[in-house]
């Protein structure tokens, strides 16, 4: 199970101390690791950890990048509002125009090593199914990669009627290393 980290701050340390040194009084014996955490938040003016992590996963949320275009009509029973899919479509065309979605959330001209490609999909995917979307990518021809697995790329393709907008719209964290011409030519034998 991966650990989620939640930063800790305070404005004034000298009023952080004087908390601190308060609530630690107030137990008869050594805090547990759940006391201490709010004890920590308490000090920092919080009612407990638990609204400490919160407020963390709220900053995170409003600093995710925002897509401004109009999802496509036939995914939008499939799409929240914020281009999370919600779950894999069970007819056959569906799937291929959410493909087509998948594929504009890379660059041209991009590599991509597996655990990137993982985290651009996952963050669009509520049903948490990457190496489903990853593998389907492959299959279609929209996601091309080396023949050991290692480098990803997004294969030069026109996207469907309506998807056009989205397709020059990436998550700018994941930028990764731009391809050299020599790695095109011997990556394109290999696929």
């Amino acid at each position: 199970m991966s650990k989620n980290l939640t930063p800790f701050s305070c404005d004034d340390i000298s009023a952080l101390a004087k908390s601190l040194r308060k609530q630690l009084q107030q137990h008869e014996s050594f805090p547990s690791h759940v006391e201490m955490l709010n004890i920590l938040a308490k000090a920092k003016g919080l009612q407990n950890f638990q609204q400490l992590r919160q407020q963390h996963e709220e900053l995170l949320l409003s600093l995710q990048p925002k897509l401004s275009v109009p999802i496509p009509k036939k995914l939008k029973p499939f799409m929240s509002a914020d281009y999370v899919m919600q779950g894999w479509p069970a007819k056959y065309a569906i799937q291929q125009l959410s493909l087509w979605f998948f594929w504009c959330r890379f660059q041209y001209q991009q590599s991509y090593s597996e655990q990137q490609v993982n985290d651009i999909l996952i963050d669009y995917l509520d049903f948490k199914d990457f190496a489903l979307i990853r593998r389907e990518l492959c299959n279609h021809k929209l996601l091309k990669r080396t023949d050991d697995g290692r480098t990803y790329w997004r294969a030069s393709a026109i996207p469907p009627e309506g998807f056009e907008p989205l397709a020059d719209v990436w998550p700018s964290q994941f930028i990764s290393t731009q391809l050299k011409p020599d790695q095109l030519s011997c990556v394109s034998q290999g696929a």
